[in-house]
């Protein structure tokens, strides 16, 4: 009996010569019938699983049906997390979006796919399955699957003769008009992405991370808001957008751009649904998911403000020293004579490479058994195993026995590295892999003068009173050894610095 329908799910980041020789020779067979392009996670850009935006990817199906006068219907399937029903969920979308209009069964649809996977999914449902690539005779010599092109695309750009041969003439004239294998090859050359679906890092807890973000953006934009200068001003890591929220409040700015720039794919969503939501009033507000360390995105002196928080201790951390400075020399650059950089990070104490003694509780909770369970002294000693471990960077430490009493020797820096992220047990490896304490803000001062910055009398350490107060002396006393080699309480450093540089006018 001929369908009604061809339907053929998948990302289509390309179409391929053959597939639409394929669906030809499927027309031909089932008279009348249409075509049904299900654009799947159609919401998600700029990933390496989807490089390519789904508007971008509806563009290229419409303008290879069109040009081929192939009867089709396409339709943006947003992403969804993974699981079995997931082809009822793409028939039931379409169906939902056409008011019932385009209503697919297994009696009058026809699903043309080469994925297995995807196959079983709809064969559970009893739809009849045509495996295109993967039923292709020996007239399909260029078989390829469009997935398989895109990975060439990856390595050798257009110019690929296997591109070349299996991409169709229509979706390369797309590819290059739009740049999209340099869209392609820039996401996957990107450095800050280690999982395919665009997080900087896969243990990273979002929902906990927005909202201790979000609590505490208040408080750190006032402590520097005044110091913004109006114009072009750019959020470099916006997260949220919050920062950017607070700031377009302020009358002085209402006729600044505002630019957030974040690479991780879930914060960018998140932005992108609170400008949809109208939550930055009036405000011209642009969000790009971009790794500025990749792409230029701004011109040279061209902008007034930049503004980083939580920022460059992830850059050293994730990418090393020399990409930090790199990217304090980018900053620089963008920067307008007269501009400011506006720094807002953790920071490491004075003399971090000093060894002190901290006396850890052991009755706060076992030494041994799951992370919430643990003591403070046991916490410290998983803390210790995992710090960096993939870098070979761990802390170094030892047991002193002082008056009785056991005490951890170890360097200060390490300390406070490990009393700043002890309490983030959700996100415990992703904390376990960033360094907060590598730089002093005097440090950071003259890293920054050396680049041609002056940093104003702004700049200053921060001590967080809370912190202090509620995470770091509940869990430690700490002391340095005095000339005599008595125990001396050492006092509580700051946690955070405010770096305001400017880039000079002469």
């Amino acid at each position: 009996m001929p369908a009604r329908y061809l339907l053929l799910p998948g990302r289509h980041h390309l179409v391929t010569a053959f597939q639409v020789r394929h669906l030809e020779r499927l027309l031909a067979e089932h008279p009348d019938s249409v075509v049904v392009w299900a654009i799947t996670s159609a919401n998600h850009g700029g990933t390496q699983r989807n490089p390519i935006g789904g508007a971008r990817r509806l563009g290229l199906v419409e303008a290879v049906t069109t040009a081929d006068r192939l009867p089709s219907l396409t339709f943006l399937i947003a992403n969804r997390q993974p699981k079995p029903d997931f082809a009822h969920y793409v028939v039931e979308e379409i169906r939902t979006q056409t008011g019932g209009a385009v209503t697919m069964t297994a009696e009058n649809t026809l699903v043309a796919c080469s994925t297995p996977a995807v196959i079983a999914d709809y064969e559970r449902l009893g739809f009849p399955v045509d495996t295109v690539e993967l039923g292709a005779g020996p007239e399909g010599a260029d078989a390829t699957r469009p997935w398989d092109v895109v990975e060439r695309i990856v390595t050798g750009g257009l110019a690929d003769p296997g591109v070349v041969g299996a991409i169709h003439p229509v979706a390369l004239e797309h590819y290059q008009r739009y740049g999209l294998a340099d869209t392609i090859q820039q996401v996957y050359a990107d450095p800050l992405i280690d999982s395919d679906d665009g997080d900087i890092t896969v243990t990273r807890d979002y929902a906990s991370y927005r909202a201790a973000f979000e609590d505490n953006a208040w408080r750190k934009v006032g402590e520097f808001a005044h110091l913004v200068r109006a114009g072009r001003i750019v959020d470099v890591g916006c997260a949220t957008g919050q920062t950017i929220k607070l700031l377009s409040e302020r009358p002085e700015l209402f006729e600044s751009d505002f630019y957030g720039v974040e690479v991780a794919r879930p914060l960018v969503e998140i932005c992108q649904q609170r400008l949809a939501n109208g939550e930055f009033g009036h405000a011209n507000v642009y969000i790009h998911q971009r790794n500025i360390m990749q792409t230029r995105l701004f011109e040279p002196s061209s902008l007034d403000t930049v503004i980083t928080m939580a920022l460059t201790h992830e850059i050293e951390s994730y990418l090393g020293r020399e990409a930090l400075l790199e990217f304090c020399a980018r900053v620089h650059a963008m920067l307008r004579p007269g501009g400011v950089w506006i720094n807002y990070d953790v920071v490491g104490p004075d003399d971090g490479d000093e060894l002190v003694l901290a006396r850890f509780p052991t009755d706060d909770g076992a030494a041994t058994g799951e992370l919430a369970e643990l003591s403070t002294r046991a916490r410290f000693e998983r803390f210790a195993h995992d710090f960096r471990r993939k870098e070979g960077d761990q802390i170094a430490w030892r047991s002193v026995m002082v008056d009785d009493d056991e005490h951890v020797e170890l360097r200060r820096a390490d300390l406070y590295d490990f009393l700043a992220k002890k309490d983030y047990l959700a996100s415990w490896y992703s904390e376990a892999h960033e360094r907060f304490c590598f730089f002093s803000p005097a440090d950071w001062v003259e890293l920054l003068e050396a680049g041609g910055f002056v940093c104003t009398r702004e700049t200053r350490p921060i001590q967080n009173p809370w912190l202090i107060e509620n995470r770091f002396a509940p869990a430690a006393q700490v002391f340095r050894r005095g000339p005599d080699g008595v125990l001396v309480p050492d006092e509580w450093s700051w946690t955070n610095v405010l770096l305001v540089a400017e880039k000079p006018t002469e």
